[in-house]
């Protein structure tokens, strides 16, 4: 049976999947400032890569977490465009 980058495989691919779930990322920034907003994208990347390093080299995981990140960049991005 081969694994699908798609699904956990293991228990602890479940643990970190529901650490990513619960986890509280607070970001402050001014949404009329460009570098303050990218500073603040780069500070939950940063975060969400640390949350994950553990299980560094495994596909699932390493999957999730970047479309965790796009997702996250783009609902702040609209969020905020929503604002102005």
């Amino acid at each position: 049976m081969t694994h699908s980058p798609t699904e956990p495989d293991s228990s602890g691919e479940a643990d970190e999947l529901d650490a990513l779930r619960q986890a509280t990322i607070r970001l402050s920034f001014d949404r009329d400032s460009p570098s303050s907003i990218e500073a603040a994208i780069r500070e939950f990347d940063a975060r969400i890569d640390a949350l994950v390093a553990p299980f560094s080299g495994n596909a699932f995981i390493e999957e999730v977490a970047r479309q965790i990140k796009s997702e996250c960049r783009d609902s702040l991005l609209q969020h905020i465009a929503e604002l102005i």
